[in-house]
């Protein structure tokens, strides 16, 4: 039995900057999921404290 092909980088270059390699999409906002619980409660004061004065 002849041997297995392992791999061919040929033209794979070419082919990923064909419609250019692009940087993945970042959120506006990202997700507080994961974050300190404290700065996440500190977070949501601090923005009710700011909406309260915008509306002043």
């Amino acid at each position: 039995m002849a041997k297995s092909k392992n791999s061919s980088q040929h033209n794979q270059g070419k082919k990923n900057h064909r419609n250019g390699i692009k940087k993945p999409k970042t959120n506006r906002y990202p997700s507080l999921k994961g974050t300190d619980p404290k700065f996440r409660r500190n977070h949501r004061h601090a923005l009710h404290g700011t909406m309260k004065a915008l509306v002043r």
